[in-house]
């Protein structure tokens, strides 16, 4: 880039007299010349350049008429009759002439088209002399050319891409003595570029449709690149089957011209509905070299265009609306209003609804009016129609060294102007203007003001907002991660990005991974108005970097807890990337419902929604947290929902999901199992064989139910908390088979083995140093089943004394564990019955003893005073707090609601430092100890000191 700027700004400005001239618009240019310098084996050679404009073309293809017809009569009618000489062609020129004037004096030659009199000289060339025949003969083809060219110079017809260069190469061939007039007129244009002669636009008065259309503004170039565009316009004013059809781009992209252009196609043809076209413009100010320029009684409201409009029916028209509508009755009428954007729709709409239904309307508009209309979108031009027009304008201008720009350079400068017509047109008159080409290039905060403030201005706070925040990501996004970062409502953004549309402020893209989904970015237009002319408060960009860098974070843990564990609750799974901001409010969600509450976590959800209606984990977590806080009916109707939007995977986890509600919530484990089955079926996992195996235990199918928890407990890596869950299960499984066998099918011996298996699994994980009130509940209830099945005929079933006498002993030795237990104060009266049975041993009923002294029924808050660990509060944060203990490395979580006296004088104190006693219920969901009540501990000053 900075050697482009450089090649730039090596050009310098040009040493000439200057003009100054608003875009596009005719105006009286001083004298100057061109020069082009180039190396060659001469050294510097200075070639000449001929400004062409429409007036003079007009009388450079007058004067070879003239000339033509001149030979005309000099060689071929001076001996042979108008109607023999003229021959097919006689009639309808002679209509002409009789038309026009009653003097059959007149050379009919004047009233010959200019390809009839070039033919009739073709065919008579063996009357003209030598010289000029050979002309005539071999200058033939470039009739073709001239003879449309003229047509659109004499009919006022919009100018193409290379008219004026072509007629005056065609112009320059004809050099022999018989053309005194093209020389004459050459030699006036090579010499004097101030020359503008007077020309009068006759267009309207041979036109068959009535029509006021101005005299295009790209007259120099042609409208470039836009032939697609002008033909599909064309194709639907000529159906009218859209009533309102809207032009909508940035300003200065070409609207007007596009709009012009295709007015002038219905002029010229034969299958036109309109008997008239009536043109209004409500452009206020001007862009010109020198700056904005406010247009002298410019049309500022529907009533002025009104006015405007009639006075091409009625010279004198002083009406308004309704008098124009009454006008206009029964008259095939298009009705196109320019710059539509500086009145408000409710006066369109007022003019829309007062006109008859005849009329079809044709705006252009920035931002168009939101309704009623068909909106046609116009973009910048392609690279190749860029580049073209700057080159072609630039010798319109006699800018040569910026005609003659390498491709490279070219194509930089041309992106920098953003491929805009305007921005073109208005470099290079600034570079005419005598700025210099690299300045020009960089200080275009005037033109970036002209072409978006008006649109800036009219917008609302939120739309605002979101091009703020588009500004400060640099990048485009998708509409998902817009509503991540923009805290309002999802309709009220999705309107703010239509109207930034409209405005040509963003533009969408196809994302390069789905033809479903768009992206939203700036226009550079807009990009460099906030840079330069508009820019952002820095809280603004800070704010939403802020949010962005959470959002990363956010995806970045949502990827780890997945990597860990993919099935774990917190963890929500994306199809694509573009699930991305949907699961960050699906993670906020999940733990607001820990946090805060279920109808906070809901708004989330629901906010999710709005963004991703058919993304399966919307309702996967919405269904998930209704289950967990109790709303059983509601959360099983959404898990459905969320089944029948899932992909192939989805299913697998809603099933996963599903089945764990039904049997853990909806205690229906029959509806459950086939779920489960599916779950495991597709992911193999730990976490699938548990859910499956349990489900099984449910049902009674304990042979399967602890095939899959044996296969999940052997898949786990680590001992973690699904570890012990997993094992935790296992051993109730033991439990509930043994409880089945005693209950049901009346197998004491068996029973006693099972349970006896459920304990010893269970010891020996509490023996090697892990505590899990859970565990240690399952463990004591198998111990439980182990002593009522060895007693339960009433006599003690001596080939059990090994396991009895090692599960008492195990029972007393861990007591520490158990008493915590809500299966320990049940204990007493079943080790009572082991006691009380015949043929107990001496040893066992020892045993006994010691646990029942252990056991003894007391108090509840005896009980739980006696199950009081002592320790400190080492972090208190207002609403929580923890409490440092030996035995919890990690400190043990509590709730204000837990403290007894807090509780009751409803005091606020910062409780950090204080002594407590505390009773550990069982791990949280976060896999911290919890406390289930806390007790201050009133210290002596002496304890206070120590």
């Amino acid at each position: 880039m900075i050697k482009v700027l450089s090649e730039v700004s090596d050009l310098g400005s040009p040493k000439r007299v200057t003009r100054r001239t608003c875009l596009g618009i005719h105006t009286t240019m001083k004298k100057s010349y061109i020069l082009t310098y180039y190396q060659s084996f001469g050294g510097l050679n200075m070639i000449p350049y001929t400004r062409m404009t429409r007036s003079r073309l007009f009388v450079l293809i007058d004067a070879f008429e003239n000339d033509m017809r001149r030979l005309l009569r000099h060689y071929v009618l001076d001996h042979l009759e108008e109607d023999e000489a003229l021959g097919p062609s006689y009639s309808k020129a002679n209509e002409r002439r009789e038309a026009d004037t009653t003097d059959t004096t007149t050379s009919i030659a004047e009233y010959l088209d200019m390809r009839e009199a070039y033919d009739l000289l073709n065919r008579h060339r063996e009357a003209l002399p030598g010289e000029v025949m050979r002309e005539i003969r071999e200058n033939t083809v470039r009739m073709d050319t001239l003879t449309p060219i003229r047509n659109r110079v004499m009919h006022g017809r919009p100018l193409q891409a290379g008219d004026a260069e072509n007629a005056l190469s065609a112009a320059r061939c004809f050099t022999t003595r018989f053309w005194p007039s093209v020389h004459e007129i050459i030699a006036h244009l090579d010499n004097d570029p101030s020359w503008e002669p007077a020309f009068e636009d006759l267009g309207k008065r041979s036109d068959t449709i009535l029509h006021n259309l101005p005299l295009p503004e790209y007259d120099e170039t042609g409208l470039i690149g836009r032939s697609q565009d002008c033909d599909a316009l064309v194709s639907r004013l000529l159906k009218r089957r859209e009533p309102v059809i809207t032009i909508i781009g940035e300003g200065g992209i070409g609207k007007t011209a596009l709009a012009l252009q295709a007015a002038y196609s219905l002029l010229d043809n034969p299958n036109s509905p309109y008997e008239c076209i009536l043109w209004v413009s409500l452009k206020t100010e001007r862009l010109t070299a020198s700056g904005v320029e406010n247009i002298v009684d410019a049309i500022r409201n529907i009533t002025g265009a009104a006015r405007h409009a009639g006075q091409i029916l009625i010279n004198d028209f002083d009406g308004g609306l309704a008098e124009l509508a009454e006008m206009l009755d029964d008259i095939g009428t298009l009705l196109i209003i320019d710059n539509l954007e500086t009145v408000s729709a409710q006066e369109v709409i007022q003019l829309y609804e007062t006109l008859p239904d005849n009329v079809q309307y044709l705006f252009t508009s920035r931002i168009g009016i939101g309704q009623l209309e068909r909106k046609i979108p116009l973009r910048p031009l392609a690279d190749k129609d860029a580049d073209h027009l700057f080159r072609s304008f630039s010798r319109t201008l006699g800018l040569e060294s910026m005609a003659t720009l390498r491709p490279t350079t070219l194509r930089e400068v041309v992106k920098r102007l953003r491929n805009s017509p305007l921005a073109i047109r208005w470099y290079l008159l600034s570079v005419e203007a005598g700025q210099q080409p690299n300045l020009a290039l960089h200080e275009q905060m005037e033109l970036i003001d002209f072409c978006v403030r008006s649109v800036y201005q009219s917008l609302k706070p939120i739309g605002q907002r979101l091009l703020v925040t588009l500004y400060a990501l640099e990048r485009d996004t998708t509409f998902d991660e817009l509503a991540l970062l923009i805290d309002h409502p999802i309709d009220s953004l999705r309107s703010a990005v239509q109207e930034l549309l409209r405005g040509s402020l963003v533009k969408l893209e196809t994302d390069p991974d789905s033809s479903l989904i768009s992206r939203v970015t700036l226009t550079d237009a807009a990009r460099q108005f906030l840079a330069t002319v508009e820019p952002p408060k820095v809280a603004d960009i800070e704010d939403v970097q802020r949010r962005i860098i959470e959002f990363r974070r956010s995806e970045e843990h949502r990827r780890a807890d997945e990597s860990k564990r993919q099935l774990a609750p917190n963890v929500v799974r994306i199809r694509s990337q573009h699930d991305q901001p949907t699961a960050h409010i699906l993670r906020r969600a999940l733990l607001a419902s820990r946090q805060e509450s279920l109808e906070v976590a809901r708004a989330s959800i629901a906010r999710a929604r709005e963004i991703n209606p058919d993304f399966w984990e919307v309702d996967r977590v919405e269904a998930f947290l209704l289950s967990s806080h109790g709303h059983v009916d509601q959360a099983s109707a959404i898990y459905r929902s969320a089944l029948r939007k899932a992909d192939e995977v989805g299913r697998a986890v809603v099933s996963y999901f599903f089945a764990g509600h039904l049997g853990r919530k909806a205690h229906d484990p029959q509806t459950a199992l086939p779920y489960a089955q599916a779950a495991h079926a597709y992911f193999q996992s730990p976490d699938t064989a548990q859910l499956l195996g349990t489900t099984l235990m449910w049902l009674g199918e304990f042979p399967k139910a602890q095939e899959q928890l044996e296969w999940a407990l052997d898949r786990l890596a680590s001992r973690g908390r699904l570890y012990l869950i997993t094992l935790t299960l296992l051993i109730g499984s033991w439990h509930r088979w043994s409880e089945h066998l005693l209950d049901a099918e009346r197998r004491p011996v068996e029973a006693a083995q099972k349970a006896y298996a459920g304990f010893s699994l269970g010891i020996r994980e509490l023996r090697s140093g892990t505590y899990d009130l859970k565990l240690a509940e399952s463990t004591l209830e198998s111990a439980k089943s182990l002593l009522r099945a060895v007693t339960f005929t009433g006599i003690f079933d001596i080939t059990f004394s090994h396991q009895v006498t090692v599960t008492i002993q195990a029972l007393e030795a861990e007591s520490h564990v158990f008493e915590r237990c809500r299966a320990w104060k049940h204990l007493p009266g079943i080790v009572g019955k082991l006691y009380r049975a015949d043929k107990t041993p001496p040893t066992v009923k020892q045993s006994c003893e010691s646990i029942v002294s252990m056991a003894k029924p007391v108090d509840p808050d005896e009980e739980s005073e006696q199950r009081a660990l002592h320790g400190r509060i080492c972090s208190w944060l207002g609403t929580y707090g923890f409490i440092a203990h030996p035995d919890y490395p990690g400190n043990v979580f509590f709730p204000a609601s837990s403290i007894k006296e807090l509780n009751a004088r409803g005091e606020e104190i910062n409780l950090a430092g204080l002594a407590v006693k505390f009773e550990v219920a069982e791990h949280g969901r976060d896999q911290r100890p919890r406390a289930s009540w806390v007790s201050l501990v009133l210290e002596s000053s002496a304890d206070a000191t120590t």
